[in-house]
């Protein structure tokens, strides 16, 4: 085995996520406090104490959606890597039966940015939902040749195009680039387009957009699990005693 860690996933940078995620649970925050201030703790003389009472509803409604946003990017896992054997005792793990480890790196449960938590598991207690490789279509002989040449056809058509209009062209930059930010940071609020991975019986997530996975992640769906029912996959994780 190599001597060095073999890198199997990587997050793609997660900016815009983090910033949206942050940015509404600043704004929850900040609602809930300033309302509980002007309005539950600092009522007006002559004001009905109802009114009060149902402002810090409002009040404790924002704080909790602005907790729902900070623990966004909770068990979100940064990297998984193959570690070698003699690297994972000498890190004090304790006897390990010979075989592949593997470390994860992933945010922690807590509402603030915290260092990444490390952690050394076997392969048997990762268990993914579903496969990170994207099985490719199988296509016929002519199906082939007909797709290579509208994939020509296309790429053509965008050459030509940004060549007529090259005095657009930082726009269009512009553009996907801008699309791209305002995609994570709609992640961010919405919590989607993120993978379900079970690691001895906690439930962690992957970023299958944009990331990087060995082998376009041939290599982790080979060493562990694949169980498409949540339940199975949280109990199959659990290390075995």
């Amino acid at each position: 085995m190599k001597a060095t860690p073999t890198i199997l996933y990587e997050s793609a940078p997660q900016t815009g996520f983090l910033v949206s995620s942050y940015g509404a649970t600043f704004f929850c925050f900040g609602s809930a406090a300033i309302n509980s201030w002007l309005n539950v703790f600092n009522l007006p003389p002559g004001i009905s104490p109802w009114v009060s009472t149902g402002f810090g509803v409002i009040s404790f409604l924002f704080a909790t959606i602005g907790t729902i946003f900070a623990l966004r990017p909770s068990y979100m896992i940064h990297s998984i890597k193959i570690l070698p054997f003699s690297s994972s005792q000498r890190q004090g793990v304790g006897p390990l039966p010979p075989g592949v480890t593997l470390e994860v790196a992933a945010r922690r449960p807590a509402p603030i940015p915290l260092p990444l938590k490390r952690f050394q598991v076997k392969p048997e207690q990762i268990v993914l939902v579903n496969r990170l490789l994207n099985r490719p279509v199988i296509l016929s002989e002519k199906q082939r040749v007909a797709k290579q040449q509208e994939d020509a056809r296309r790429r053509k058509e965008a050459r030509e195009y940004e060549l007529r209009h090259l005095m657009t062209a930082p726009f269009r930059d512009a553009r996907r680039a801008s699309s791209s930010l305002f995609a994570n940071m709609r992640r961010g609020l919405t919590g989607e387009g993120f993978a379900p991975v079970f690691i001895d019986g906690v439930q962690y997530k992957l970023d299958p957009d944009g990331s990087y996975a060995h082998e376009g992640g041939l290599a982790i769906d080979r060493l562990v699990k694949i169980e498409p029912d949540p339940q199975l996959a949280r109990s199959q994780s659990k290390k075995k005693a």
